[in-house]
């Protein structure tokens, strides 16, 4: 799963070559921001070849460092150069290769930046750090916010349009995605305010947006003896029914917890992790982790994915013989007309 879908990202590319570039380099700009934005992405081959536990590894790593623009974006920007003077027979402008290593750059930096205001976490300071960083504005898909960088690339591609009227259309689109991003933050923030008062106890309290838009928020607190999930729309603000789930221990739980893959799925979870123990048809003691960011009313209340593994006896086993039955999994969402009209009515009220 991308954490900013990639037609946004590539939109988000081609709005930035259309407000700053297309007046140097033309329209041809457009295509290659658009396609110089989605390299970032190109991580995601790491789920292709190593499954998802590398997905979580790498995905949001090197490519999306704020460091890999200002190093790979000179290369990309001169490679276009080099090639449309060979293809075009035009002369080797040193301005021009100015802009294509400009466009190469901000396309590269913009995407991580965009990335950052979602909930999944990105890597801007790799390879300084790891630490994972996330804004938790956005929904990873936002209709209103791509439709507003398709109306500014409408209007800019027609051939009637000034250049001009087109940059200045790109610059509004930008200038309101950025506002638009910053919004969705204080929603946030104020979300947790309300969900810490309403919970009416100490705990960190942490708010995520949900799919589609920025108004309704999964709400996280976490106490020393519970997680506690809740759900609250700033368009239809009401008392928070909570939902818990307790946090369990014990030794079990604790020698999953030394498994590099235990490690690594609350490092990609930003430890919002919820361990449990369960049991499987077999009567087999099952040890379930969930991703305490993702999830929605209903069978993915506690978490959309995770990591689990099954014991061999009651009392948990050994933990050493646990490490390699952990393997991730995820819960399918309910996907049917009642649940979308759910949503849609605790969103809005109607």
């Amino acid at each position: 799963m991308a954490p900013m879908d990639s037609i946004t990202q590539m939109l988000f590319g081609a709005t930035v070559a259309q407000a700053g570039f297309r007046r140097k380099l033309g329209r041809r700009a457009l295509v290659a921001g658009a396609i110089i934005a989605s390299v970032p992405d190109l991580d995601a081959v790491a789920a292709w070849v190593g499954g998802r536990f590398a997905e979580w590894e790498h995905h949001r790593g090197l490519t999306h460092s704020l460091l890999f623009g200002p190093v790979v974006g000179p290369l990309i920007g001169w490679a276009i150069w080099r090639l449309e003077a060979w293809r075009s027979g035009l002369a080797r402008d040193r301005e021009r290769l100015n802009a294509w290593i400009w466009l190469a750059v901000l396309s590269l930096v913009t995407h991580p930046l965009i990335d950052l205001f979602t909930s999944y976490g990105t890597q801007l300071l790799w390879p300084l750090t790891t630490t994972r960083f996330a804004i938790d504005s956005m929904p990873i898909i936002e209709p209103i916010y791509s439709t507003a960088l398709l109306i500014a690339l409408v209007i800019g591609t027609r051939s009637a349009v000034r250049p001009s009227t087109a940059q200045n259309a790109a610059g509004i689109a930008l200038l309101f995605i950025l506002v638009y991003s910053f919004a969705g933050w204080a929603i946030n923030e104020k979300v947790e305010r309300v969900a810490a008062a309403d919970l009416g106890k100490p705990a960190t309290v942490s708010a995520y947006p949900l799919l589609f838009q920025p108004y309704y928020r999964r709400v996280v607190a976490v106490t020393p003896e519970a997680a506690h999930v809740g759900y609250y729309s700033v368009l239809n603000p009401k008392p928070i029914v909570w939902t818990s789930y307790p946090r369990e221990t014990g030794e079990p739980i604790a020698a999953a917890r030394r498994s590099r893959e235990a490690a690594l799925f609350e490092w990609f979870a930003m430890d919002k992790v919820l361990w449990r123990t369960m049991s499987d048809a077999g009567g087999r003691i099952m040890l379930v982790a969930t991703d305490l960011r993702y999830g929605m009313i209903g069978a993915t209340d506690a978490g959309q994915w995770g990591i689990r593994t099954t014991t061999s006896t009651a009392n948990g086993g050994n933990g050493d013989g646990d490490r390699t039955r952990l393997q991730p999994f995820s819960v399918p969402r309910d996907a049917s007309g009642a649940a979308f009209r759910r949503y849609w009515s605790d969103i809005t009220g109607w």
